[in-house]
């Protein structure tokens, strides 16, 4: 338990037996209850304050563990670019890969994205290969 913890009980516990005072004397008179209501505001908002350190202070803590402790070293692993790169274990970029001119191979005279990444089943609207009969599709071998 933190010290702010504390104060936090603390303070809710006053507001508490603030509220309860000032519920007492509007029966007296409702003027008696206006300083025991601002009174017990005043309290439930410094037990808010209170808490929200609280939990400030564990989570630097559990920060600060998680950070003290040794971490296993993980292989790196690129971040795909494009369709094609995935795909294709990583052997060849797309016409719009991000990557870097010098850091990607180049298809060639391919096709289009989709008809890589479908196996040959969709092509681009303005692919130069896509005609729209299943026989010039190039997946397709005839038997």
């Amino acid at each position: 338990m933190t010290p702010s913890l504390r104060t936090a009980r603390a303070c809710r516990a006053a507001a508490v037996l603030l509220l309860a005072a000032a519920g007492y004397a509007a029966g007296h008179h409702p003027w008696l209850a206006l300083p025991g209501l601002y009174a017990a505001a005043v309290f439930a908002w410094c037990a808010a304050r209170a808490r929200t350190e609280h939990r400030l202070r564990l989570a630097r803590a559990q920060r600060a563990e998680r950070l003290s402790r040794p971490r296993p070293r993980q292989p790196l692993v690129p971040v795909p670019c494009c369709a094609f790169w995935q795909h294709s274990d990583g052997a060849v970029h797309g016409p719009r890969c991000t990557r870097p001119a010098a850091a990607r191979a180049v298809i060639g005279e391919g096709c289009c994205e989709p008809w890589w990444t479908s196996l040959g089943t969709r092509h681009d609207t303005d692919c130069r290969h896509h005609s729209g009969s299943p026989e010039r599709n190039r997946a397709r071998t005839s038997p």
